[in-house]
Parts: C-alpha cells; sequence; structure tokens
C-alpha cells in the first residue's frame, strides 16, 4: 500500500467538531458524505498539530497573495510557473533546514535528559 499526503482547504458549518469528524471517519468516502466541502491546497507549506489540523494562519504558507504576480503581465503563465518553481525550491530547503535544526536540538535535549539520570 502506498501513502501519499495530500493538503486540503476544508470548509464546514459553524460549530462542527472537526477533530471528532476526523477520528469517526474511517475512509475518504465517509469524510466527503460528511457534507464539508473542501478543495485543494497548491503550493502549501505547513505545519500540522496532532490530528494533522493546521489551526493558525501564521502556521503556513502558500504561494498566493503577494507571491502572486498580476495575470495581465506579459508572459504569466511563463513567469508564474518560475515563481512556482523557485517557492517550490525554497520550500524545500527550509523543510530540509527545519529537519536539520531539529535532530540537533533532539540530541541536545535527550543529552540533557540523559545527565539528569
Amino acid at each position: 500500500m502506498e501513502m501519499v499526503h495530500v493538503l486540503f482547504e476544508i470548509y464546514y458549518e459553524d460549530g462542527l467538531d472537526l477533530e471528532k469528524l476526523f477520528d469517526d471517519t474511517t475512509s475518504f468516502e465517509e469524510l466527503v458524505a460528511s457534507g464539508i466541502s473542501f478543495t485543494y491546497a497548491p503550493y502549501e507549506l505547513a505545519y500540522a498539530g496532532s490530528k494533522g489540523i493546521v489551526y493558525n494562519i501564521e502556521d503556513l504558507a502558500g504561494f498566493g497573495g503577494d507571491m502572486e504576480i498580476d495575470p495581465e503581465e506579459e508572459n504569466y503563465e511563463a513567469k508564474r510557473g518560475k515563481l512556482i518553481e523557485k517557492w517550490q525550491e525554497i520550500a524545500v530547503k527550509k523543510i530540509d533546514e527545519a529537519m536539520k535544526e531539529y535532530m540537533a536540538v533532539k540530541d541536545s535535549v535527550l543529552a540533557e535528559f540523559d545527565k539528569e539520570n
């Protein structure tokens, strides 16, 4: 069985306990049948908490808003494609940097605990 991570932006009615919905839902089909709406979240970089939910807008960055260029730009598609390519390079590099930094911090934290025992 293959595993793929997919980011969605989910839209739902106020008051819905999204964590409970995820806990109670056993398949993608059930999730779709639950009445929520969603769209893909392309070109996103995010930190998701223990339930896989990004709770704060500050915990994600996606290609959009100020990162976009005016669609009226000459060669819009080519320029936008190049910018998305650069965003991917930067995002992947930052993920790698974060992982390396975390592993150093992890080793440091574990060493501190080992000293205490």
